[in-house]
């Protein structure tokens, strides 16, 4: 069996506040992309890992743990190969490791024959991490919660878009510390979002993108904020942080003018690729 596990970018990331879980309650709309991971599942006498980038060969991949929270809840006794071929950047703020962890959630139940219903693989999937649900999911949602509490947006448009990293990478704990720190007011895009995709109302709704995080990252990763402007040089309608970054993402009135700021921005030595948002 061979399946795609689709990245995902933060139209809306709005940090309400600290959690005594030690956590943050957030408010974010999130939308999966066409870049994605490349996974192959096959029965198998035992649990094999693989994957092209060896580094990532560990029983912490989330691939493994993903596979090992199934089989325990399954009670099968056959079991899996699993062949990762990794293409989205890590860590970046793309969501490519939840991802890898929902499509092999999914794609074993499938495999097996579905002995797990959907509603408990979601309760797996929330145990394995904040973003493992709504890759699940695979449609535009407002994540909130620490990010596991999913309501599907219907009707979300599709946008042409650009996702570009620089060399900085960000620690999620550390973002949210320096969050905390700085004493930022809360945000709420995701409101107005809501309201521009109810009102279908298009350019509202790309006034409305944005990301708590951004102030902090023009801080401690003054890139970000440089592949921002030259997005928006480019001709990109918004372009904000996705996750706590360190990736940013441009939205486009078109896929020409995306894919020739994608190639502008590679030239200057970002990884930058064109993709789609993938809407329902």
């Amino acid at each position: 069996m061979k399946l795609n596990a689709y990245a995902k970018i933060n139209l809306t990331l709005d940090i309400l506040g600290s959690r005594p879980d030690g956590f943050h309650e957030l408010s974010s709309v999130m939308v999966p992309v066409t870049l994605c991971d490349n996974i192959t599942l096959e029965k198998s006498e035992e649990l094999v890992f693989d994957c092209n980038i060896k580094e990532l060969c560990s029983e912490d991949n989330l691939c493994v743990r993903a596979a090992k929270l199934f089989f325990a809840t399954a009670e099968t006794e056959v079991y899996a190969s699993i062949y990762l071929e990794k293409n989205v950047p890590f860590p970046a703020g793309l969501g490519g490791g939840s991802a890898d962890a929902a499509c092999v959630l999914d794609g074993l139940n499938r495999l097996f024959g579905e002995p797990i219903e959907r509603e408990k693989l979601f309760l797996l999937a929330a145990e394995l991490g904040s973003d493992v649900p709504f890759c699940l999911l695979g449609a535009p949602a407002l994540c909130e919660g620490r990010g596991e509490l999913l309501t599907e947006i219907k009707g979300m448009p599709t946008f042409d878009a650009v996702i570009a990293i620089g060399k900085a990478r960000l620690k999620t704990p550390e973002m949210f510390r320096a969050y905390d720190s700085a004493g930022l007011p809360p945000r709420s895009d995701s409101k107005r979002l809501l309201a521009a995709a109810e009102a279908n109302d298009r350019s509202a709704l790309i006034a409305s993108l944005g990301n708590a995080f951004e102030p902090i990252t023009d801080v401690l990763a003054p890139e970000t904020k440089l592949i921002r402007a030259e997005m928006l040089k480019s001709g990109a309608l918004a372009s904000h942080l996705s996750g706590s970054g360190p990736s940013v993402y441009g939205i486009f009135e078109s896929g020409e003018i995306a894919k020739e700021c994608a190639e502008a921005l590679k030239k200057m030595g970002y990884f930058a690729v064109y993709c789609q948002t993938v809407g329902r």
